[in-house]
């Protein structure tokens, strides 16, 4: 049996919605205890956004599964007192307030080096920690928009996913390692400076490097549906699918599978995609998306049928790989996308406000005393 790698490691985690819930739920999945630190003034927004299940958001649910909640009112004195005292024992906290806030709350970074210098905390905020644009207000959808991802497409739009946020995530849990990595080397913890912004940065980055180095379409957004090859189209029966034959080879195989092979030689040229994406329009329309499917998935073209969401849960693949499900109850089950050996996905029930409270204080040394005071003061 593997052991996981973040056993015995604690995290105490501030953050509310979805980043900070995937970048937890990321952690708890490698084996950290995840402690949700929360608000007496309603917790975790997410809590209570709909659709509901159990009475809980659905989003909440999916994305909290094992972790521990405790109530903690960091805007009075004795529960600030109450969280450096958590901090002396943990190994991480993640926090995802506008830069400012947790100083304004005694509990920021420099504060609590001084009560655990090993502690790694990691803020995982919308513009980063400086920069002009840090204390806006934002979601991804703006973080996108600045990072040139919907300026990019054919036709400006929100994004079919949460770009940012997600990336984030990912991007902060990178961090959190790499700081406890180093931390095994030095003894000394660190701050991590997430940007959900920056994040979504790179994702433009093909697109960016296109747009300063050149001005033709062959190369100017070819990534984005401005070729033939590489594109999406609707299929006889309204069904969006996606073609993403970019290479000679795969393109000369779709070119072949579906009997066009005049299309093949040039398909490159600037001047040549006003005629192939009519050219292909037409085709596509000539069968339904299972139809195409049928014929090209086999062919080796980098063609795929486009899922809508409510598809996911269906997807052979996504079955396979048992990446995605849906509990008896309408629990969506998400399985975080780091696999190590044969570790499974940490297993434990979504927590109830502040449920652990009591549970949790005892752990971290506190006092029938100290535990029935913080209580009176609505604290915990």
């Amino acid at each position: 049996m593997t052991t996981y790698p973040l056993h015995n490691i604690r995290v105490l985690d501030f953050t509310r919605l979805l980043p900070g819930g995937v970048l937890s739920l990321m952690l708890a999945d490698l084996g950290a205890d995840v402690i949700k630190v929360e608000s007496p003034e309603g917790g975790d927004y997410a809590r209570q956004m709909p659709p509901y299940v159990q009475g809980q958001g659905a989003i909440f649910r999916a994305t909290n599964r094992a972790k521990r909640s405790i109530v903690v009112n960091l805007k009075d004195s004795r529960g600030q007192a109450a969280l450096h005292k958590m901090v002396a024992q943990a190994d991480v906290l993640i926090e995802g307030n506008r830069p400012g806030v947790m100083a304004r709350l005694g509990c920021d970074y420099p504060r609590l080096k001084t009560v655990n210098p090993r502690l790694v905390y990691c803020a995982l905020s919308g513009w980063g920690q400086s920069g002009s644009y840090s204390q806006q207000s934002g979601h991804d959808l703006n973080y996108t928009a600045i990072a040139g991802l919907i300026g990019a497409m054919n036709q400006p739009q929100p994004l079919g996913g949460q770009t940012a946020d997600i990336g984030g995530a990912y991007v902060a849990l990178a961090g959190i390692l790499a700081a406890l990595f180093r931390r095994e080397r030095t003894g000394e913890g660190g701050f991590v400076d997430t940007s959900l912004f920056e994040a979504a940065l790179p994702y433009a980055a093909v697109q960016f490097i296109q747009a300063v180095t050149s001005d033709t379409i062959a190369t100017n957004g070819a990534l984005v549906g401005k070729q033939a090859c590489y594109t999406v189209y609707r299929a006889r029966d309204g069904q969006a699918v996606a073609l993403a034959a970019l290479e000679p080879k795969f393109w000369e195989n779709f070119c072949h599978a579906a009997e066009r092979p005049d299309l093949i030689s040039d398909y490159l040229n600037p001047e040549r995609q006003k005629y192939l994406l009519a050219e292909l329009q037409e085709l596509f329309a000539l069968k339904t998306a299972a139809e195409w499917d049928s014929l090209l998935a086999p062919a080796d073209c980098c063609f795929s049928r486009v899922n809508m969401p409510a598809d996911l849960a269906d997807d052979p693949h996504i079955r396979d790989r048992e990446a995605l499900s849906v509990d008896a109850d309408s629990t969506v089950f998400i399985r975080s996308p780091l696999r190590l050996d044969d570790l499974a996905p940490a297993a434990g029930a979504v927590p109830e406000m502040g449920e652990h409270t009591e549970e949790i204080l005892r752990e971290f040394g506190f006092s029938d005393d100290e535990i029935a005071d913080l209580r009176r003061s609505g604290l915990g």
